[in-house]
C-alpha cells in the first residue's frame, strides 16, 4: 500500500469528517391520528453520556401528513417519541422513508408525573420497504439473535459451550453472509462480540484486539457502543489493580493531571491508540464521576484538558456533553434552565431572575409537606422578596388544579407549571417533593438541594449572603 493512502487511513479516526459529506434523506408519510402535532426526531448525540440531539422535526397536517429533509453524513439510528412509545428506525444518507407510525397510545397522568417513565420501544414500520432494505435486515437479525442472547444470559453461570457458540453464530450469520452492507456487517459482528464476552470465550484483552484496537470507532454504530460500554466498564478500577496501574489513582485524585493518566495508561495492552485511549477516559470520567473511588476534581481537571488538546470533534462534543451532565446539579454550575407557564399562560425563563437569590422548589398541590411549607415560603416572601425570589414549579397532573389552588390560598409569589416541559423533572433529578435549590445571583446553584423552609434554611440564607458580600 503506498504510503500517502496508508497515512490517510491511519487519520480517518481523527478527522472523520474529511472524506464524508452530509446527503439529504426524506422522512415522510401519513398518520392522522398523529394530526396537528409537532413529529420530532433525536438521534443518540454520543452514546456514553446518552445525550439526544434534535435531527428533523416537522408539524403533521390536520390530513395525517408529514415530511422532513435530514441531513445525514452515515447510517444513524433516528426515533421519536410517541405517546408511551419510542419508535426508531435507522436512516441512510439519501434515501427516503415512508413511516407507518404506531397506533396512538398518549401516556397516562401518572406516566406523565414519572419523569423515570421508560417508553416502549419498536422499531418503525416502513410502507415502502423491501427485502434489501436495511431495516428490514436488521429486524430479519434481531429476531434470530435474541433467542440466542436469551439463552446465553440465562446460562451465564454454567460452563459455555464454545464450540456450539461458534455453531449459532454461523447459523445465525447464514443468511446474511453475501451482504454487503458495512454497517449492517458491523452491526452482526459487535453482537457477536456480545455473546463471546457473556460465555467468557474471550476476555478484555483479547475482545479489545478483535473489536477495537486498530479498528475505526464506529460513532453511529449501537452494536460497537453496547459491547464498548462491556468491554471497558469499571477500566479504571481494573487497570488499578496492577502493580503499574496503581499509578491511576494518583493521577487522579492527587495531580488531576491528564498528561500523567496517559503515560499510566499507555503501559495497558488493552488499548492501543490515542482515539481509542481518549474514547476510554470519557467512558470513565462520566460512570466513575459519582463514585468514592476518584477525585471529582480531578476527573474535571482531566475532562477539560482532553476536549482542550484531542483532534477528534467528536470527542469535544462527547467530553461538553458529560460536562454538563455531571455538573449540571453541582453547586458552582449553572443548573439546567426552564420555560414554563405560570397559572395566566405568560412563559417565564429562569434566566429572568438573574441578579437576585432564586429559592426554587418543586412540589405538588397534593402533598401534605409541600402545602406545610408553602405557609412558611409565605413567610420567607414576605421577609425577603426583595432580594430572594421564590419559584414554586407545581407537578400536579391538571394546571387547572393549581389554577384553583392559587385562587384559594393566595399566595403571592411565582408558580409555574411543568406541563409543556415535563422533562424538567428528570434534568433536576426530583425523587421526592418537595425538593428545593437555591441559586445566586450569578445565575449558579449554590445549594444542590438545599435545605427547606422547616430546616432552618432562613439561617443558612443569612449566612451564604453575609460570606458573599451580600450582607
Amino acid at each position: 500500500m503506498p504510503r500517502f493512502l496508508l497515512f490517510l487511513l491511519l487519520l480517518l479516526p481523527a478527522f472523520p469528517g474529511w472524506l464524508i459529506q452530509a446527503e439529504p434523506t426524506t422522512v415522510s408519510g401519513n398518520a392522522s391520528a398523529y394530526s396537528g402535532m409537532q413529529l420530532v426526531f433525536y438521534r443518540t448525540s454520543d452514546w456514553i453520556s446518552g445525550t439526544e440531539k434534535i435531527a428533523g422535526q416537522c408539524q403533521i397536517s390536520d390530513s395525517g401528513d408529514f415530511q422532513l429533509v435530514i441531513a445525514l453524513e452515515g447510517t444513524t439510528r433516528l426515533f421519536a417519541y410517541l405517546g408511551i412509545y419510542k419508535g426508531y428506525f435507522f436512516a441512510e444518507p439519501g434515501k427516503s422513508y415512508q413511516l407507518v407510525l404506531p397506533e396512538k397510545r398518549d401516556k397516562s397522568q401518572e406516566d406523565l408525573l414519572n419523569p423515570y417513565f421508560e417508553p416502549v420501544e419498536l422499531q418503525l414500520g416502513l410502507a415502502n420497504f423491501n427485502s434489501a432494505d436495511l431495516n428490514m435486515l436488521i429486524a430479519m437479525f434481531d429476531d434470530a439473535y435474541i433467542p440466542f442472547y436469551d439463552k446465553y444470559v440465562n446460562s451465564i453461570y454454567n460452563k459455555p459451550d464454545l464450540m456450539r457458540l461458534e455453531e449459532d453464530i454461523k447459523q445465525m450469520e447464514l443468511p446474511f453472509k453475501d451482504d454487503q452492507n458495512d454497517f449492517f456487517r458491523a452491526y452482526r459482528q459487535y453482537h457477536y462480540g456480545m455473546l463471546k464476552m457473556l460465555t467468557k470465550q474471550q476476555g478484555t484483552q483479547s475482545l479489545s484486539d478483535e473489536f477495537f484496537n486498530n479498528r475505526r470507532v464506529l460513532y453511529e454504530n449501537p452494536s460497537y457502543a453496547e459491547l464498548f460500554n462491556q468491554v471497558f466498564d469499571k477500566y479504571f478500577i481494573f487497570i488499578g489493580r496492577t502493580g503499574a496501574g496503581k499509578q491511576i489513582y494518583a493521577d487522579i485524585n492527587q495531580t488531576g493531571s491528564y498528561r500523567d493518566l496517559l503515560h499510566t495508561l499507555s503501559g495497558s495492552d488493552n488499548i492501543s491508540n490515542d482515539t481509542l485511549t481518549e474514547l476510554v477516559v470519557l467512558k470513565q470520567i462520566h460512570d466513575e464521576f459519582y463514585s468514592n473511588q476518584f477525585s471529582r476534581n480531578g476527573l474535571l481537571s482531566i475532562l477539560d484538558s482532553l476536549c482542550l488538546t484531542t483532534r477528534v470533534e467528536e470527542h469535544n462534543v462527547i467530553g461538553r456533553n458529560i460536562k454538563y451532565k455531571i455538573t449540571r446539579l453541582q453547586p458552582g454550575y449553572a443548573p439546567p434552565q426552564f420555560e414554563l407557564r405560570d397559572t395566566d399562560g405568560n412563559l417565564v425563563k429562569l434566566s429572568d431572575f438573574k441578579g437576585k437569590y432564586v429559592y426554587l422548589n418543586f412540589c405538588t398541590c397534593q402533598s401534605y409537606t409541600c402545602l406545610n411549607e408553602f405557609n412558611m415560603l409565605a413567610g420567607l416572601h414576605k421577609r425577603h422578596g426583595n432580594r430572594l425570589s421564590i419559584i414554586t414549579i407545581a407537578t400536579d397532573p391538571m394546571e387547572e388544579v393549581l389554577r384553583q389552588f392559587l385562587v384559594k390560598n393566595q399566595y403571592d409569589w411565582k408558580f409555574l407549571h411543568y406541563d409543556n416541559q415535563p422533562e424538567i423533572l428528570k434534568d433536576y433529578d426530583i425523587r421526592a417533593f418537595p425538593t428545593y435549590f437555591l441559586i445566586g445571583p450569578d445565575g449558579n446553584l449554590i445549594f444542590s438541594p438545599a435545605l427547606s423552609p422547616a430546616e432552618n434554611f432562613e439561617t443558612k440564607l443569612f449566612e451564604t449572603m453575609r460570606s458573599r458580600g451580600d450582607l
